[in-house]
């Protein structure tokens, strides 16, 4: 969940991947693997050409895929930070993950073409709402997602209040 951080003349919206998160996409990841050893290592299968050991294979690569996907979520989510910079008049992006080196952009802020909000409509459960921040050369960045669209809305206020009074002055 980003957290909204307004220290004197600068405005950050962080979007960290919590530790916790992390360890908890890992311990999740463990729970298929035993599919794989209950299903072929475990049973002493004497004929590798039938039909049930052929069932308990596919169902043991599938299990091993969803653990590999939630490893990967583990090590590879981003943490992000949008950072809105009155004294420097700079807006920086930056993103991490334990396997990704720190990226950073950084912008005047004049070259800020718009801030919105986006909504994406999931299939199977509420929409998510992301802060958008387009550059003039068409570079995009979002931040992770909002679950409430007052808070989304909040937050884009408070910057659109932010960057008013800096590029005002």
């Amino acid at each position: 969940m980003p957290e909204l951080v307004d220290p004197a003349n600068r405005i950050e919206v962080r979007s960290p991947m919590r530790t916790g998160a992390r360890v908890g996409f890992a311990c999740l990841g463990v729970f298929p693997l035993v599919a794989p050893y209950e299903l072929l290592v475990r049973i002493d299968w004497q004929e590798y050409l039938q039909p049930f050991f052929l069932l308990a294979a596919f169902l043991s690569a599938g299990a091993a895929a969803l653990s590999a996907f939630l490893f990967f979520a583990a090590v590879a989510g981003l943490s992000s930070r949008m950072v809105f910079d009155g004294a420097r008049s700079t807006f920086t992006y930056s993103a991490e993950a334990p396997l990704i080196r720190r990226a950073t952009s950084v912008y005047p802020m004049s070259a800020i073409k718009r801030i919105d909000v986006r909504v994406r409509e999931g299939s199977d459960g509420p929409p998510v709402y992301h802060l958008r921040v387009a550059i003039t050369d068409g570079t995009v960045f979002e931040s992770t997602s909002f679950w409430s669209s007052d808070e989304v809305e909040l937050v884009k206020r408070r910057i659109d209040q932010f960057l008013s009074g800096i590029l005002s002055s």
